[in-house]
């Protein structure tokens, strides 16, 4: 039986389109048919419609998903006009890796046509050329067109495909304009596109953003789910600390995580008429974000989400910020940046401040004396030891039923493993010791203080592994603030949280220090550093 089909459906994400697909295209539509796959020719009635599927639709500022769809969508228009023949554009919304894939694709567009747009294996040829999903749609039936590819096994192309061309961009940088290789092969309608709002760079730059994985995360191993929850129930707590500091108009939240504190500012009158900005770079929690603000959550209908890595450059002109905040964020840049990344930061905010406009940050803190030797006693009874087995923390595997089982002793062991070994910056200077039929480790101050912060982050403990929690102490950091031009407020310092004294140290760890080979008990130290800047 002869098919004549009517729909050529064209499914991927579409970030960059070539000469090659547009003359494919063409050739295709000038004869009403393509050869498959199999070598076959596939026929179509009086004309084609060609219906391109922007898979991913609703993602954006990532390495797999740089661009909007909408933009991915106005230079498929472009594509397509000197084209003779019919199309239309569905937007299809990102659902993971998933053997559903091409059914998804086939029901998304029946949903979003109003049932216009029926796809079936006897009206329509599929033309890809990535071999996962012309084997997900070969199953459902669907003939293949496969445009750049040539051979299945191995895998061989006889043109550049859009991804590959989008990849030499990137390799090319700044120069790219003027690069012999890929890029040559790019429609002029995505290269317009590129050039009208400057595209090519948003993409160099996400590719070579150090800081964020390819969906949009920090890291690829947080339970955001858990990270969400622990910032939501602590907003309240947390804007008891800042809110007092926060001046109004231009406030931004930079590493706003789900916008609670922004809800929390939202909720205060004194800020009515302020503008509220939300800055996440995690793309689970930037949607959260966007869905609180679609839901009707803030009043304020200057409240604004944007997905940004603040280390790219300014996010705001100088001198138009009044309140900056940063929670949690400044050790994150230090582990992961470094230093010279943490000093950029602060620049950065001094310059975009407005003169008696305010930076304030919350944060882990590091001891006033880190070199300072101590003596911390590790409970061994309430809980196992760790086993001596040598192996490298991994992000595939979950270790918080290994490490839930583990005493205060085993978890410390397992911490001088794993704590920045990646990064060659492991805690070598260190002694354990028994004493009594007790445990205990002779170390330094700051060494003993990020274990005792660190140890109970079972659920995330591959990324909590390359944090640095003690970093500056209160002085370093006004020392800091103030050499790029801030004025430190007296409200500024460090302190405890008495519910991790209460739950995390008490009867877990205890503190000394030595004297005349005596344990002298210590106070629990300050976990926490509030640091208010003001801009004279």
């Amino acid at each position: 039986m002869k098919y004549m089909y009517t729909y050529l459906l064209v499914p991927g994400r579409h970030h960059l389109l070539s000469n090659f697909m547009h003359d494919y295209f063409l050739q295709a539509s000038n004869n009403r048919s393509i050869e498959l796959i199999d070598g076959s020719q596939a026929e179509f009635d009086e004309s084609i419609c060609m219906v391109w599927a922007i898979t991913s639709a609703n993602h954006q500022n990532t390495r797999r998903n740089p661009l909007a769809g909408y933009r991915r969508e106005a230079a498929v228009d472009e594509f397509m006009a000197d084209l003779p023949c019919q199309y239309l554009t569905y937007h299809i919304n990102d659902i993971g890796q998933s053997n559903r894939f091409a059914d998804y694709i086939i029901k998304s567009i029946e949903v979003e046509s109003r049932g216009s747009t029926l796809l079936t294996p006897d009206n329509t040829i599929v033309a890809t050329s990535t071999p996962s999903v012309i084997e997900l749609f070969e199953t459902l039936g669907y003939k293949i067109a496969p445009i750049e590819l040539s051979s299945r096994q191995p895998e061989q192309y006889r043109a550049a495909r859009a991804w590959d061309i989008l990849l030499e961009l990137v390799a090319a940088g700044n120069n790219w304009r003027d690069s012999e290789s890929y890029i040559q092969q790019m429609h002029p309608s995505s290269q317009r596109l590129l050039d009208r709002y400057k595209l090519a760079e948003q993409i160099i730059e996400l590719h070579n953003d150090p800081l964020v994985g390819d969906e949009g995360d920090i890291t690829e191993t947080r339970d955001y789910e858990k990270y969400r929850q622990s910032f939501d129930t602590g907003a309240e707590r947390k804007y008891a600390i800042l809110g007092p500091h926060i001046r109004p108009g231009r406030i931004i939240d930079i590493g706003c995580a789900t916008g609670s504190l922004l809800k929390q500012i939202d909720n205060d009158d004194r800020f009515r008429e302020s503008d509220l900005y939300g800055i996440e770079v995690a793309k689970p929690l930037y949607d959260r974000c966007l869905q609180r603000l679609a839901n009707g959550e803030f009043r304020n209908e200057n409240t604004f989400f944007y997905q940004r890595n603040i280390m790219r450059g300014k996010l705001f002109p100088d001198n138009s910020v009044n309140t900056s905040i940063s929670i949690s964020l400044t050790h994150e840049i230090d582990s992961y940046l470094g230093r010279d990344s943490l000093h950029k930061f602060i620049s950065q905010i001094f310059q975009q401040t407005a003169p008696g406009g305010v930076y304030i940050n919350l944060d882990v803190t590091c001891p006033e004396n880190p070199d300072e030797k101590v003596v911390i006693w590790l409970n061994h009874l309430d809980g196992q030891d760790a086993d001596d087995q040598e192996y490298a923390i991994d992000r595939q595997t979950d270790y918080s039923e290994y490490l839930g089982k583990l005493s205060t002793l085993g978890l410390f062991k397992r911490f001088i493993k794993d704590f920045r070994k990646t990064e060659g910056d492991q805690i070598k200077d260190y002694e354990l010791f028994e004493k009594d039929e007790q445990y205990f480790a002779r170390l330094r101050r700051a060494d003993a203080v990020e274990f005792m912060v660190t140890k109970d982050y079972q659920d995330s403990w591959y990324s909590e592994m390359h944090e640095r929690f003690c970093y500056w102490p209160p002085s370093e950091w006004q020392r800091q603030l103030e050499a790029v031009g801030f004025s430190v407020d007296p409200a500024s310092g460090a302190f405890q949280n008495d519910w991790i004294n209460q739950n995390r140290f008490e009867g877990k760890l205890k503190l000394f220090i030595e004297i005349d080979g005596q344990l002298v008990p210590q106070d629990w130290p300050d976990t926490s550093v509030l640091m208010v800047a003001r801009k004279p």
